[in-house]
């Protein structure tokens, strides 16, 4: 974040492992021109290029998503640190300079001043602790789907073995993320593609539970569905394009390029997609998963590449062409997937193009891991309170005990948040996180000297109604702060620990057509409250709402699909009173013949 008196035209910020005459590698800029009313832009990243005479060279390679930066009063923005080409544990330098710029050529502007004179240097912290959850091969030389795929004809597929050949997986995770790293039995990087590898689509379709939002169909280009055991909540796929990275949630139907990471080195043939659990989920240990691999194709259906029944030039050979008569595949494009077992060649060839029948695919199951407790840390202290969290590999209860102070945790989470109250301030503690018969996890932090007696700020409330009439609500909060949404007798809760500032939550309600009033409230961890409101008004569904249904009129037919005109027919038939008579006498004489014979 970086403070202005005065907004610039340009804002550029260089990092490098050099400085000396400025020679940095890689630059993120951001055009104040470009910013949308509510403060949100995107930000653009360079790579240096050397210089021209007097004048720097840069090419363009990526831009962010919108809201990758922002500025009110100061200019913001938020990169991952691989977009920069740096990994934790090592450092960087840094500058930012603001220019007067007629141009995006960068080095024909007028520079305004840099900041901090001499250059800062950034250490990379590396705060995660991973713990492997999987650690399995996969067969070898089973990179021909059903049996019978073979590669293009084109020499960019050397050496023409092994590309798509999965032959190990590791699991890990942290208390962030999620980490899968796949190795190839080749790899190469022969078209230069950003992210270290160049031929693999890799995708992972997690099966999180018994949901009913859970989907069956796969991606578009994979061509093959999902057993219904193993239906999806969330779906990653990844390629050594960066901008065909995204995970796809099956609830929201909302597709993202957010919270994911993708590298591949081709030393160690391994490609490894990290992934936020705010993405994938929090329970990584407990879920299911269909890995997949295929051929990259930056100009296929979903960025697949098209198996037929003979190879071309860039199509694989050993499926089956389309059907005829809508030009529909049905042989899956999927080349390799892990299993636990050798039952994938009867998995991918079970299609059938003519009775327009898919392959129906499964994938892996994580044993039971070892007990372990990761992730121990202080979220946040004040005065009087301190929050701590921990995660383990299994759901169990727990303690935490400070000096005196014990506190008993339930089981029912792999992560576990717990708050600390009617503390000291300005007093230090050590508490002790207990787990099973495990190694006890110390944890020490001071409380502050100061109450806190400001409320949160509750900041950018966006409610987004989405087609079913669900809403989507997100907010920022000025610090840590709990979660709860009110929408009529509608109550939303998330967190009910103060634990987050950016702030996301889905009403599981359809609500009716009209205006209502969302009431936000979070309070921090010193127990400040705050609260807004917003109005919103929901449109009707498509197809309309029911109506009531008219009382009828008198004398009008009141039976459905049963009359005809009022003047003749069933109508006039029940309106006769003979008929009415007759009809009577009938019942009367049926209800005496029942009664004799129950008599007798």
């Amino acid at each position: 974040a970086v403070n202005f008196n005065e907004v610039q035209t340009n804002v550029r910020t260089y990092y490098g492992n050099q400085v000396l005459g400025f020679p940095a590698k890689k630059m993120v800029s951001f055009d104040f021109n470009e910013m949308r009313g509510n403060g949100l832009a995107k930000y653009n990243l360079f790579n240096a290029q050397g210089k021209n005479g007097d004048n720097e060279q840069w090419t363009f390679y990526s831009a962010s998503v919108l809201g990758g930066c922002a500025s009110v009063d100061v200019y913001e923005f938020r990169i991952p640190w691989s977009d920069l080409g740096l990994a934790p544990r090592y450092s960087t330098r840094v500058k930012v300079v603001t220019a007067l710029a007629d141009s995006f050529a960068y080095g024909d502007g007028v520079d305004i001043e840099m900041a901090p004179p001499a250059p800062a240097e950034m250490i990379m912290p590396d705060f995660e602790e991973w713990v492997t959850i999987l650690d399995v091969d996969d067969a070898v030389g089973d990179e021909n789907g059903g049996g019978n795929i073979t590669y293009p004809t084109a020499s960019d597929f050397a050496p023409g073995a092994g590309l798509f050949d999965i032959t190990h997986l590791k699991i890990s995770q942290s208390a962030w993320n999620a980490r899968f790293e796949i190795t190839m039995g080749e790899m190469t990087d022969y078209w230069g593609l950003a992210n270290g590898f160049s031929h693999q689509i890799v995708q992972i379709y997690v099966d999180q539970g018994n949901y009913m939002w859970g989907e069956t169909d796969m991606l578009e280009g994979a061509n093959a569905v999902i057993d219904e055991d193993w239906a999806w909540e969330v779906a990653i796929s990844a390629t050594g394009e960066p901008g065909a990275v995204k995970s796809i949630e099956s609830l929201s139907r909302e597709t993202s390029a957010k919270g994911i990471e993708v590298s591949g080195d081709v030393e160690s043939k391994t490609i490894t997609i990290t992934v936020s659990k705010l993405v994938i989920g929090y329970d990584v240990s407990t879920y299911r998963y269909v890995i997949v691999v295929g051929s990259q194709d930056g100009f296929g259906p979903g960025k697949w590449r098209d198996v037929d029944a003979e190879a071309k030039t860039w199509r694989l050979g050993g499926g089956a062409d389309p059907l005829p008569l809508t030009g529909v595949d049905y042989d899956p494009n999927v080349l390799d997937i892990v299993l636990d077992g050798d039952g994938q060649a009867v998995m991918l060839s079970s299609y059938d193009v003519e009775a327009q029948v898919p392959a129906i695919l499964t994938g892996i199951e994580i044993p039971e891991v070892e007990q372990q407790i990761y992730g121990a840390k202080v979220v946040s202290t004040s005065s009087t309170s301190a929050i701590v969290e921990w995660s383990t590999t299994r759901e169990t209860a727990g303690n935490v005990t400070c000096g005196e102070l014990n506190i008993e945790v339930p089981a029912g989470y792999l992560t576990q948040t717990v708050q600390l109250s009617d503390l000291q301030s300005n007093s230090s503690y050590q508490c002790a996180i207990i787990v099973e018969d495990l190694d006890w996890v110390w944890l020490n932090f001071t409380t502050n000297a100061e109450a806190d007696v400001t409320p949160p700020e509750i900041l950018n409330v966006n409610v987004e109604i989405r087609e079913d009439n669900r809403l989507k609500i997100t907010w920022y909060t000025s610090e840590y702060a709990t979660e709860l949404i009110e929408v009529g007798s509608v109550t939303i809760e998330g967190d009910t620990v103060a634990l987050k500032k950016n702030h996301l939550l889905y009403s599981p309600n359809v609500f009716s057509s009209g205006t209502h009033t969302v009431i936000l409230t979070a309070v921090d961890a010193s127990g400040n409250s705050n609260s807004t409101s917003v109005d919103i008004t929901v449109p009707q569904l498509d197809g309309g709402e029911p109506e009531p249904e008219p009382e009828p009129e008198p004398g009008e037919c009141q039976i459905p699909e049963g009359c005809e005109d009022e003047r003749g027919g069933l109508g006039e038939l029940l309106g006769s009173p003979m008929i009415m008579a007759g009809l009577l006498l009938v019942a009367l004489l049926a209800i005496g013949a029942l009664i004799r014979t129950r008599f007798h």
